[in-house]
């Protein structure tokens, strides 16, 4: 089964969090008095990870609300706090992507939020597992590109993450700017931290090119990807 490829600590996640019980479907009247009520109709497999993959993107937006507090505190005992329930809420969403596919595997979406949620978490091995995963199922998936892309980056896997960025610069301008900033952030940090090694630099110089070659060509770029919903 390809979902042991992310390993049993997100499974295991994912059986503690309650997403499980919180998708699926379920019947039967309700217990007490007062008017009968017909029993609601069990859920099919794909409504449950329909439904775990929208409580999972919920709780996203949470978890990155959170985070950019943390990242912009200046307290630390705020900053501290805030990365703390970032930490609590990606670990809460993955486990409802974990959930979407054990009942629909083939979900590509559902893999991709499982790279975000466990790079957001630090894991970048089980990130890239599940990227890898998306895109076997959708090999022209921008979001999961360019995600994977910023994977690369906490590794340190440079050139990785500038083919990703090619990639992407042929076929989704938004994305491979985002990637860029990434990149940017990547190098910017850094050299905050005294590290003026000559791979830091290089990619900096490579930046600058590619960011004179995007400009040139702006009125090329072709359209942003349809975001999915399944709300």
């Amino acid at each position: 089964m390809r979902i042991a490829a992310i390993g049993l600590g997100v499974l295991i996640v994912a059986m503690g969090s309650g997403a499980a019980l919180a998708a699926g479907g379920g019947g039967g009247a309700p217990s007490g008095g007062g008017s009968f009520n017909m029993p609601e109709r069990e859920l099919t497999p794909e409504e449950q990870a329909k439904r775990a993959y929208s409580q999972g993107t919920r709780a996203v937006k949470a978890a990155d609300k959170l985070a950019k507090t943390a990242e912009e505190a200046t307290d630390e005992k705020k900053k501290t706090k805030a990365a703390d329930k970032a930490k609590r809420q990606y670990e809460n969403a993955r486990g409802y992507f974990v959930t979407a596919i054990q009942r629909k595997a083939d979900m590509h979406e559902a893999w991709n939020y499982v790279g975000y949620t466990s790079r957001k978490l630090g894991e970048f091995d089980k990130a890239l597992q599940a990227y890898d995963e998306a895109l076997r199922l959708s090999p022209s998936y921008g979001e999961a590109i360019e995600y994977r892309g910023e994977a690369y980056l906490g590794l340190n896997r440079v050139d990785d993450a500038k083919n990703a960025y090619m990639q992407l610069f042929q076929s989704s301008r938004p994305l491979a700017e985002q990637l860029m900033a990434a990149m940017q952030k990547w190098v910017s940090e850094r050299r905050a931290a005294g590290n003026a090694a000559p791979e830091v630099e290089a990619l900096a110089q490579w930046i600058d090119e590619r960011a004179n070659i995007a400009r040139q060509t702006a009125s090329l770029a072709p359209d942003a990807p349809a975001v999915v919903s399944w709300n």
